[in-house]
């Protein structure tokens, strides 16, 4: 590559007093590393050499692996003056390349602390395409060893399980090369730092002329790095990506809306723009399902989370898959070994095993923002937008909405509780704009009769007429009415005797079907049919909805049946052994009876007052049952 067209460093222009030089005792050098604190250097796992006698450590990932003693120098290659400073790998703060090349990332403690005012600017901004970056390295080259600088333009999504982030090289030249494994990826309009270069894949093809071969780099996110080392959140700004609530791994959720979801996020064709919906309160499944969807999709992802299966990466325009699934573009030599800094690595096949991956589970990286807006107003949410976007209002009396009127929006949101905002039909218009300036918006509501969701719709799909609006809430509602019917099935069968519930939905569906088939569409006998059905459906759901109320309210009795055969069975537990023993057949069969599907409650409830009457004449004698 033409090292003409590298541009050395030049410290009174770009000022990046955090960049660090990463080299062996010997002065090798081995790549480089970003300041975070006076004591903490942050790099990829790849850069720091390990040794035949470092420990295994049992809690990284990858089995087997070794956490690394061997002490590097860092050196402020941005600060004049700055002495070359000994460092090793932080306690728990380890995390290899794994299998699938995940990870890859660690935190070096410096034996002698820096001046803190050199840190990096580490900021939370959603790696949106387009965004112009540059970075600065320290390859072998002895004229080149202070550093040299590249610029790119953020890609999307890529790499292992779509933890990375592409970046095209303004230039070929300007592809990542050994010695930019650890460098800082700042972002050229605000100056902040982004993410952390992690590898390069370029295309030797002796088949292709230089000008059509592939040179690519690629970095992981701030957020990324922050899942795989939650030790430097403190050291990170910017509001989080996700604002929805957490959600346990075994929470119910709603499969066919999770399916929903994730074919939205993935902005699969056929999916809109601009999407309103409706979680009413109560529809606690449903609600744990959007919030589950949007932690999945999330960079930065909860602990507990699993990880989504490898997605096939989309490709860059002209570039078609070999012929293989695993195999590299035609005339490829072998890949060589590594060097010792590791960055010359071929990312995974974009292309992944043949494995189909699980359909509700979002692509990683797919949602850039997500809130709840209750309470909130139109400049609370601009401000969370435009910190996103890595924005600032100029001046204490800056506006966010202002600003994001100017720029562009390449974001995908989920604004929950819109209906409950400050000002809801202000904050729907908002979203308008936003949409205008290409952001793909989620908006859920709470209130299916909200003046708010009607102009979402009307927003959302601004060609569609009223009659068309009506139809396509018909559909929702007997949608909603199918939902309610399973969850009244799986709710009645815990209780004897078990009721009928209703099954309405497939004719529900029939007759609408029908409707929108209907002969004079429009006319005044279509509207007056349209306005009949509308009040079936919601007859409909009244009736369901009463099903469940029922069912409810005896589950409820059953639970409480069962706290008051444990509160009695705690009283006789301090009492005698053969007082307990006395009333125990009494407790297991009110227990069995208590936890039998259905339960018989009538039944249950005698068998529970048996086992209470007999605890209390055990509780007034004395204890042992001796006389007083």
């Amino acid at each position: 590559m033409g090292e003409e067209t590298e541009v050395p460093v030049n410290t009174e222009v770009r000022g990046e007093t955090w960049r660090v030089r990463i080299s062996t005792t010997g002065g090798d050098v081995l790549g480089a590393g970003i300041l975070l604190a006076a004591d903490a250097v942050l790099t990829c796992a790849h850069v720091i050499p390990t040794g035949p006698g470092d420990p295994t450590d049992p809690s990284v990932p990858t089995a087997g692996a070794s956490v690394p003693t061997t002490e590097v120098q860092v050196e402020l290659v941005g600060v004049p003056g700055a002495r070359p400073v000994p460092a090793r790998v932080a306690d728990g703060c380890w995390v290899p390349e794994l299998a699938d090349s995940r990870g890859d990332v660690a935190l070096l403690t410096l034996a002698e602390p820096q001046d803190a005012r050199h840190a990096a600017p580490l900021h939370r901004v959603a790696p949106t395409r387009g965004r112009s970056v540059w970075m600065c390295g320290f390859p072998s080259t002895r004229e080149l060893q202070d550093g040299v600088w590249f610029r790119a333009t953020l890609a999307g999504p890529s790499g292992p399980r779509g933890e990375w982030v592409q970046m095209f090289p303004l230039t070929p030249e300007e592809t990542v090369r050994p010695g930019f494994s650890g460098a800082a990826v700042t972002d050229a309009e605000t100056h902040r730092v982004l993410g952390m270069v992690v590898s390069r894949y370029d295309d030797r093809s002796s088949a292709a002329p230089a000008s059509r071969r592939l040179h690519l780099s690629y970095m992981i996110p701030i957020e990324t790095v922050v899942r795989h080392l939650p030790a430097i959140d403190r050291y990170v700004s910017g509001g989080r990506g996700n604002g929805l609530p957490s959600v346990p791994r075994g929470a119910a959720r709603d499969r066919e809306f999770a399916r929903w979801l994730a074919l939205w996020f993935a902005a699969a064709e056929g999916t809109r723009q601009v999407e309103a919906i409706v979680i009413k309160k109560g529809e606690a499944v449903r609600a744990a399902t959007l919030s589950r969807a949007v932690a999945l999709a999330d960079r930065e992802l909860p602990a507990d989370a699993p990880l989504p299966p490898p997605r096939r990466a989309p490709l860059p325009v002209g570039i078609h898959p070999p012929a293989s699934l695993h195999a590299p573009p035609p005339g490829t030599p072998p890949p060589a070994a590594a060097p010792r800094n590791g960055t010359a690595r071929r990312p995974p096949s974009p292309y992944g095993p043949e494995e189909e991956p699980d359909d509700l589970l979002p692509p990683v990286g797919s949602v850039d923002l997500a809130l709840d807006v209750s309470g909130e107003t139109v400049a609370d949410v601009a401000a969370r937008v435009a910190d996103r976007l890595g924005l600032s209002p100029a001046g204490d009396d800056g506006s966010a909405v202002g600003l994001l009127g100017a720029a562009a929006v390449p974001l995908t949101i989920v604004a929950e509780g819109v209906d409950y905002a400050a000002a809801p039909l202000a904050l729907v218009e908002f979203t308008d704009l936003l949409a205008a300036r290409g952001a793909r918006l989620l908006l859920v509501f709470r209130n299916p009769e909200s003046q708010s969701l009607e102009l979402a719709l009307r927003m959302a799909d601004p060609g569609k007429d009223e009659t068309a609006a009506r139809l396509d809430r018909l559909r929702d509602r007997i949608d909603h009415i199918a939902r309610r019917e399973r969850a009244a099935h799986d709710r009645t069968a815990l209780i004897a005797p078990v009721r009928p519930v209703p099954q309405r939905a497939a004719a529900l569906r029939l007759d609408l079907t029908a409707l929108r088939r209907h002969p004079e569409p429009g006319g005044a006998r279509f509207l007056a049919d349209l306005g009949a059905f509308e009040s079936t459906v919601e007859s409909e759901l009244l009736r369901i909805e009463e099903v469940i109320g029922l069912a409810e309210t005896q589950i409820a009795r059953r639970n409480e049946l069962r706290g008051r055969l444990e509160a009695f069975f705690a009283l006789l537990a301090a009492r005698s052994l053969e007082e307990e023993r006395a009333a125990a057949p009494l407790y297991r069969t009110a227990h069995n009876l208590l936890h039998r599907a259905p339960c018989e409650l009538a039944e249950a409830e005698r068998a529970v007052e048996r086992f209470a009457e007999a605890v209390r004449h055990h509780t007034h004698r004395p204890r042992g049952g001796d006389a007083s």
